[in-house]
């Protein structure tokens, strides 16, 4: 598709280019090749084409809900995390065989993988956040300090991990040893982004506000008041120049960077927006929501 760039100028032109029902949904990714979608939701991952959203392909083993879900750097790769205490890494080239990740203790509520394939971090209501091989499928390290359940994970380029939790705080592990608490919302943290040129860390919470911190000063930079009700999800474009949230309002909004000013806002979702993605290209920004549905987003073409 002849697409355009999502730009701070044409985001209040954005409409739903496709949709798709999927039943209960907690999160929606993008392939690196940016062809197709993998979204976590019940107790299957289901694989979309991301031109029109047809269903090719479902993963089937967890016996929980899927609360989570990462899609390696070359797309061969899987990773789903469960309720079910579990993660698994399904291996597409091998017709989705699985391996299973345990020793997390109670539900795991999100994954990633970092830009080579090698290592996948995890996180879970049992407090911690672990750091897998995932070549091999053994714990390389424990990471313990938040003081609740941790609900969100994500690798920054330079191979250190972020997580929040719903002691309000965001920590910053090294993949060696230790951690600092990086900031703190005023409630649960929901979700977090990284940047990909590594530069800016955009964090959700259930207090309303959406955050953007600097990851080499570690200082805050922007906090709108963005959603009544909460934010539930945040994603970066890849030129770091506009940030998409979602909200508790069933709306997505749209903000400039520069600026922190509000520059779109997206109405069509029946229940919160759990989920966003900007596509690798920059042209497409997918949404999951608890209204059962996935969308597709992009500008009037050229």
């Amino acid at each position: 598709m002849n697409l355009p760039l999502i730009t701070i100028e044409n985001a209040p032109d954005l409409t739903p280019i496709a949709q798709a029902r999927c039943g209960w949904i907690t999160q929606v990714v993008w392939s690196p090749n940016g062809k197709a979608l993998a979204v976590a939701g019940a107790a299957a991952v289901w694989l979309y084409s991301a031109d029109d959203l047809t269903l090719h392909g479902t993963l089937h083993g967890h016996v929980g809900p899927v609360k989570g879900v990462a899609v390696n750097h070359d797309g061969s790769q899987v990773a789903s995390a469960s309720a079910d205490t579990t993660v698994r890494i399904w291996d597409l080239a091998q017709g989705g065989e699985a391996t299973v990740l345990q020793g997390h203790t109670d539900a795991v509520n999100g994954v990633a993988f970092d830009s080579s394939g090698t290592m996948l971090v995890s996180c879970s209501a049992d407090q911690t956040v672990r750091l897998w091989n995932a070549l091999k499928g053994e714990i390389r390290s424990v990471f313990e300090g938040h003081g609740s359940e941790v609900t969100c994970v994500a690798f920054t380029p330079d191979l250190r991990i972020v997580s929040g939790g719903r002691d309000t705080t965001l920590r910053l592990w090294n993949t060696g040893n230790g951690d600092g608490i990086l900031g703190a919302h005023d409630d649960w943290v929901r979700d977090v982004s990284v940047s990909l040129d590594g530069t800016r860390l955009a964090s959700a919470s259930k207090d309303g506000t959406a955050a953007v911190w600097t990851l080499d000063t570690l200082e805050q930079v922007l906090r709108p008041a963005a959603h009544t009700g909460g934010v539930d999800s945040v994603s970066f474009s890849p030129n770091t120049q506009v940030l998409a949230t979602g909200g508790r309002d069933n709306q997505i909004k749209l903000w400039a960077l520069a600026t922190g000013e509000q520059v779109a806002e997206l109405h069509g979702h029946q229940k919160p927006v759990l989920s966003l993605a900007f596509s690798p290209d920059g042209t497409r920004l997918a949404s999951a929501s608890g209204d059962n549905t996935i969308r597709l987003w992009a500008a009037s073409k050229t």
